[in-house]
């Protein structure tokens, strides 16, 4: 991904995640004057856009530092929030690893929403085989992204070049070394 490609989504990212922060402040502010419905579900959908902002900044627009590893398994909890997501890695992470993995978790979960998968330290698996592991393998084969999974797939190899690793597809999940 280029420097102006990153920028970009920095700058989206946060323009997006502004007026979505006022409307969850909003929500917050009407409390028990508006209807408790209306109100919960406003709520609720500014509280999963900015987790899923916050996401998508992680795995395309990173920091440098470093990220705890209890900190990027909220930020995958939260932004992919109906799906069961199993931690094996044991340690931090440097900004670009925390992009890679975060990248591969919007992948798996674009290609088998819902489906379980594991971060490891070499990668991110489904804990079951998935009908999407053969189109996985495709998109990341494709060397001129189409569609917005291959274009996916595309800024998850640019993120493991950036974190100096070599990142393959299988039909089980995403790995690298």
């Amino acid at each position: 991904m280029t420097e102006v490609t990153a920028l970009f989504v920095k700058w989206m990212t946060h323009d997006l995640a502004t007026p979505a922060a006022t409307v969850l402040t909003a929500s917050e502010l009407l409390g028990a004057n508006a209807d408790a419905e209306i109100n919960g579900l406003v709520h609720d959908g500014a509280r999963r856009l900015v987790a899923r902002l916050r996401l998508i900044r992680a795995a395309f627009a990173p920091g440098a530092g470093p990220m705890a590893a209890t900190a990027l398994q909220r930020l995958l909890r939260e932004g992919i929030e109906t799906t069961p997501i199993g931690w094996t890695r044991p340690a931090d992470a440097s900004g670009p690893d925390a992009a890679l993995i975060a990248g591969s978790a919007l992948l798996l979960n674009e290609m088998a929403k819902g489906a379980a998968f594991t971060v490891t330290p070499g990668g991110v698996a489904w804990d079951a085989p998935q009908p999407g592991g053969a189109a996985l393998v495709r998109h990341f084969a494709s060397l001129d992204p189409a569609d917005g999974r291959s274009a996916l797939a595309a800024l998850v190899i640019d993120a493991g070049a950036r974190a100096g690793r070599t990142v393959t597809a299988t039909t089980t999940g995403i790995g690298w070394a």
